[in-house]
């Protein structure tokens, strides 16, 4: 039996880790780079491909247009749920109310609090924020459709954090994950995403979600250039363009099926 991989243009790093030695079961995708993947419809225990764009994707990489999870071994779910990228996102417009950082409490927070235009927000509205884009992404609701017809089991391997190549970029994001690493920001928003996460999840039974290890993660909160320095496209085998900070590679995709296979096999 194969592992069905379902998501965008992360799904790369799984392809190039089963083409390098992978010695588990054979993987089945059904992936698209950018947006469209969210198209699909589930039914039953089938996911379809029908609309135009996403069958001519599937196509165009030698992918089927609909697979029958049931005949699977597992699911696993790459990306399509709340990111880091969306905790930054808020934290543009917002300021945790809890201190964090340098300088995070005492009089010197007080007077950067103070200095800092920006609205305050609670943990507890934060981690709810994160979770209403978990459920609203595809990997919920693909894996909320799905579970009703199936009792495979299940996986959600969450975008990886931006590479640190980030730090390096141009505007916008560089100039703000630099001001996240300065601030304590970056690595203080990690726990509050775990939680979010877990907490969209929980109600999907049998669903395994695989945050990132610790060991691959730089400054808190960003993902180490050891896995990204091998980033790949979709399909697995095309180096991602050298300003790449969103994706990794086999090394990375290595270490994900190696967990899923860990589990499968406990």
């Amino acid at each position: 039996m194969s592992l069905c991989v379902i998501g965008n243009s992360h799904v790369g790093m799984l392809r190039a880790a089963a083409q390098s030695g992978w010695r588990g079961p054979p993987l089945v995708y059904f992936a698209k780079a950018g947006g469209g993947i969210e198209r699909a419809r589930v039914r039953g225990s089938v996911i379809i491909a029908d609309d135009p764009d996403l069958v001519a994707a599937q196509r165009r990489y030698g992918l089927p247009t609909e697979i029958d999870v049931a005949d699977c071994e597992a699911v696993i779910f790459v990306a399509g749920t709340a990111s880091l990228f969306n905790a930054a996102q808020v934290l543009q417009s917002h300021r945790l109310s809890d201190p964090v950082g340098p300088g995070g409490g005492g009089s010197a927070g007080a007077e950067l609090a103070e200095r800092d235009p920006r609205q305050l927000l609670s943990q507890a509205a934060f981690v709810d924020a994160l979770a209403d884009r978990a459920r609203a992404g595809y990997s919920h609701r693909f894996a909320t459709a799905l579970r009703r017809a199936t009792g495979v089991p299940m996986f959600l391997v969450p975008q990886p954090f931006p590479g640190e190549a980030v730090l390096d970029a141009p505007p916008p994001h560089g100039p703000l994950f630099r001001r996240l690493r300065a601030s304590g920001e970056g690595a203080a928003v990690v726990a509050p995403l775990a939680l979010a996460l877990e907490r969209a999840f929980a109600g999907i039974e049998g669903l395994h979600l695989l945050l990132q290890p610790e060991d691959t993660v730089a400054h808190g909160f960003l993902t180490a250039r050891a896995f990204t320095r091998d980033a790949v496209r979709v399909n697995g085998a095309t180096p991602q363009h050298g300003g790449d900070f969103l994706h990794v590679g086999a090394v990375f995709g290595s270490r994900v099926l190696d967990r899923v296979a860990t589990v499968l096999n406990g």
